[in-house]
């Protein structure tokens, strides 16, 4: 596995697509939530579960949980990937009370900096893996594909719950 930036001037061919659909995602978010007021962030249109605050914040935590997650696998041998309960963070870490601009901040400096990580492995550090506890082997490649993934769900999600509040009353 390689470490040095000059010996691998940009991502395997095979990983590109993915890496670049990752980074594009943080935008993305920041993209879908343009338009929104503060007065509306925690609003939760009838039958959603979620608020627009919540699904950022949510973002923000997964992207720390995904960095520790990538150093280890890169670090590590086959080390174990512990899942973690949404719903409880959301709960437990006063998600309702938290700066969704800090969060979004927060991601972004997230993935530039897992880009960078990334950017320094070669074929064998992109397959390299752990063990998660729901979802069984998961390598790097999975993880940020994962990554690119979570994004773009959350952003059509943040556009539906954007659409939705537009005829809301105001809380």
């Amino acid at each position: 596995m390689c470490y040095h930036r000059a010996a691998v001037p940009s991502i395997p061919a095979a990983y590109r697509e993915a890496f670049e659909a990752y980074l594009a995602g943080p935008a993305s978010i920041r993209e879908a939530i343009t338009g929104i007021d503060q007065a509306r962030l925690s609003q939760r249109p009838q039958g959603s579960e979620w608020s627009v605050r919540d699904v950022v914040i949510h973002l923000s935590d997964a992207e720390l949980v995904r960095a520790e997650r990538l150093r280890r696998v890169v670090a590590e041998d086959e080390p174990e990937l512990r899942a973690f309960d949404q719903e409880r963070w959301k709960r437990r870490l006063a998600y309702l009370w938290r700066d969704p601009e800090l969060a979004l901040s927060l991601l972004e400096l997230l993935c530039h900096a897992n880009a960078e990580l990334l950017r320094q492995l070669d074929a064998a550090g992109w397959e390299r893996a752990g063990r998660h506890t729901e979802q069984g082997r998961v390598t790097v490649a999975d993880l940020v594909r994962g990554g690119a993934e979570h994004f773009a769900d959350h952003a059509r999600q943040i556009r539906a719950l954007r659409d939705a509040l537009a005829g809301a009353p105001r809380a």
